[in-house]
């Protein structure tokens, strides 16, 4: 009896460790299969390696001996005594000469007066140069006396050299480009009308060279002196 409750009780126990076994057995085969899936892992090859050859050690010279260094006894210092101080002579000037003096003041000029062309030019000055305008021609009054005008003489009139009447008549005349006389009026008589009216006459009937700006003929008005004198008509 004792023995068949011993034989049904160990039999299940057997199938555990059984089928435990059988996992296991499994399981390794799992392994070992994925294992042999995988490619193997080649280690690289070295074809030669190269020889090294390892010279002989030559001979190592023994290190010198470090000096002995004696210690040495520190001397009490001996205190500086403190230096006179020399005072140097001072120098007197030198009287210069006025000649030297001049001399010196002649070579120390800048060296714009020197080299005039070199001197720097400053802006401003560079600027009013460009902006300065070009200069006028000048203007030369007409003319009418010489050449080949041959203008007559004011006619003396006989009742004022029977009165002695002198006096200058300042006559304002206006002469176009052409050198004829457009305007002649009376700017300053000579107190005397006989005198005024006889040097109206003449100067209306003269010739000018026309006043000039440059090389151009131009129009222009200026004052004609006309003179009376008892001294030059009584001249031989």
């Amino acid at each position: 009896m004792n023995l068949r409750l011993q034989s049904s009780d160990t039999a299940p126990a057997t199938g555990a460790v059984l089928g435990s076994c059988g996992l296991h057995a499994l399981a390794l085969l799992l392994v070992t299969g994925l294992l042999a899936s995988q490619t193997a892992v080649q280690l690289p090859r070295l074809d030669s390696l190269p020889a090294m050859t390892l010279a002989a050690p030559s001979a190592v010279t023994a290190p010198a001996p470090a000096p002995s260094v004696q210690k040495a006894r520190p001397h009490p210092a001996a205190k500086p005594t403190p230096a006179r101080p020399v005072l140097a002579p001072t120098p007197k000037p030198t009287p210069v000469a006025p000649t030297q003096a001049r001399a010196a003041a002649a070579t120390a000029k800048p060296a714009s007066a020197e080299h005039p062309d070199t001197a720097p030019t400053s802006p401003a000055t560079a600027v009013s140069a460009a902006t300065t305008p070009a200069p006028t021609p000048v203007v030369h009054e007409p003319l009418y006396r010489g050449g080949y005008l041959n203008n007559p003489k004011p006619l003396y009139p006989p009742l004022s050299v029977e009165m002695e009447e002198a006096g200058t008549v300042r006559l304002r005349v206006q002469v176009s480009a052409q050198g004829l006389p457009v305007a002649v009026e009376l700017e300053q008589g000579s107190g005397f009308p006989r005198l005024d009216r006889a040097a109206l006459t003449a100067v209306r009937g003269w010739k000018f060279i026309p006043a000039k700006r440059g090389d151009e003929a131009i129009p222009y008005t200026f004052i004609v002196p006309v003179q009376f004198s008892l001294k030059n008509l009584r001249k031989p």
